[in-house]
């Protein structure tokens, strides 16, 4: 009876795995959705439509782009970690992912139990740049005139919460000064103020080289010049190695989709950042680096992110909160 029932076990598990293996290898049977936090036209919006292209020739299904903004991105965050754990339904995640636990203690979603990482597209720099009107020539000139007039200063950001937002928060930091924020409705409506005149500082992805004769491009993060914009120093140069932020995106999932769906979406996607329009679009044209790593290396990356943020609100939660 013990080899019987030994037999019936190993039978039993057998067909389970050729089940699981058949409903991975039916994967997708029907569109796809890519839920973004942030409105069109911004960074992440314009690396969700690119992959999106691309990965639907891969995967034989087409694929829908949906904006939720709101919340610097945690609308979407808790839409997504509530909808079906079935892998139709994917995030669009940037720094604000990681940036949230620490921002909103109350958060109606966990990012590390909820969600799941299932890919990790790339990362890129960000670029400082000031309106001209200001008169600042370098960054020296920006931080000069920030000390001797704290607050005075304004700076654009895609809302609270987001990337631009936080990256300024830690350029403060690690400068000593004090400038106020302005949140717009996304980072296309910030670039704009920019322009504009409506305020005078912006951090946000390099998005190519953006040249406009009404900013001055000032400093750019990484570690060493990029090739869209030469002739823009980095931070580390201009002696602030530890401002060396970048902007990354990746996918997510409800933390309950099974390992061999997440794992088929992973190499499709994998192999999609391999395609020479998504490198052109998004290394050539906005600097990018594209990644080709596991679920579980991406995880490991947002985990250490997290925890970088909430040292970082922590020590600024009163700036913050201006």
């Amino acid at each position: 009876m013990t080899i019987i029932r030994k037999l019936l076990g190993a039978a039993a598990a057998a067909a389970t795995l050729a089940f699981s293996a058949a409903a991975g290898a039916a994967f997708p049977e029907k569109p796809l959705t890519l839920v973004v936090g942030f409105s069109a036209g911004s960074s992440i919006d314009m690396v969700a439509r690119t992959v999106a292209s691309k990965l639907s020739q891969k995967i034989g299904q087409s694929i829908i782009v949906e904006n939720r903004a709101g919340a610097g991105g945690n609308l979407a965050a808790d839409y997504v970690s509530r909808s079906k754990p079935d892998g139709y339904t994917l995030l669009v995640v940037a720094n604000s992912i990681a940036i949230a636990p620490a921002l909103y203690p109350d958060l109606k979603f966990d990012t590390q139990k909820d969600l799941r990482a299932v890919a990790y597209v790339g990362i890129g720099p960000v670029i400082l740049k000031v309106n001209k009107q200001r008169g600042f020539k370098t960054l020296a000139d920006l931080v000069s005139y920030a000390k001797a007039h704290p607050g005075v200063l304004n700076y654009g950001s895609s809302g609270i919460g987001g990337t631009p937002h936080m990256a300024t928060v830690l350029f403060d930091e690690v400068t000593g000064i004090s400038m106020t924020h302005i949140p717009y409705k996304g980072g296309a409506d910030a670039l704009s103020a920019l322009l504009g005149g409506q305020v005078d500082v912006l951090i946000n992805p390099l998005l190519g080289d953006a040249a406009s004769d009404r900013v001055v491009p000032l400093a750019i993060s990484g570690e060493k010049r990029s090739p869209l914009s030469p002739d823009v120093p980095t931070f580390g140069e201009l002696g602030y190695p530890k401002y060396n932020l970048g902007v990354y995106y990746g996918l997510m999932a409800p933390s309950d989709v099974p390992a061999d769906v997440v794992a088929k979406i992973n190499a499709a996607v994998n192999e999609t950042l391999a395609d020479p329009g998504i490198v052109e679009t998004l290394t050539d044209r906005s600097g990018i680096v594209l990644k080709r790593e596991t679920p579980q290396e991406f995880q490991q990356f947002i985990d250490k992110d997290i925890a970088l943020w909430k040292d970082v609100v922590q020590r600024n939660r009163a700036a913050i909160e201006k």
